[in-house]
């Protein structure tokens, strides 16, 4: 789990946007506050296993009220950069991550909506890993959508 939580305070800001929260917002979710969140993604705090465990229970929750392109783009995203890493070649990490935070941040600034955007990242997924990734949580196998 050590491996798990350091890889979510790094990819903290990917998740929050990709979730469309601000730093307040998230905070308020699991019990700290905005400057928190803002120490953690610096790197300033150290994520805590009972952060990471708040974390991922708010996400998980999050996760299951969303619409199906949403869910896929953050059971994809948590699979590549938190749970699964390891499996994952890190110059297709790199793209994914370069899209993502090119992308990512209209949905907090509300220039694209959420599931616009979470096709656009799914759609990156698809041409850089392939279609058939692993998705977090229950580690079970599943599929995104073949576009062609």
């Amino acid at each position: 789990m050590k491996k798990q939580i350091e890889r979510m305070q790094k990819n903290l800001l990917l998740f929050r946007r990709a979730l469309g929260w601000t730093a307040e917002e998230f905070g308020e979710k699991i019990g700290v506050t905005r400057q928190t969140i803002n120490n953690l993604e610096s790197g300033r705090s150290t994520l805590t296993k009972t952060q990471y465990i708040a974390m991922r229970s708010v996400i998980e929750r999050e996760r299951e009220l969303l619409d199906e392109d949403t869910k896929k783009m953050v059971s994809a995203l948590l699979d590549i950069f938190v749970d699964n890493a390891e499996k994952y070649n890190e110059q297709d990490k790199e793209r994914i991550l370069s899209r993502a935070n090119m992308v990512l941040p209209s949905i907090l600034a509300k220039t694209a909506r959420r599931e616009d955007v979470s096709k656009d990242i799914i759609s990156t997924i698809g041409a850089i890993i392939g279609t058939g990734i692993l998705v977090a949580g229950l580690g079970l196998l599943a599929w995104l959508d073949d576009e062609d």
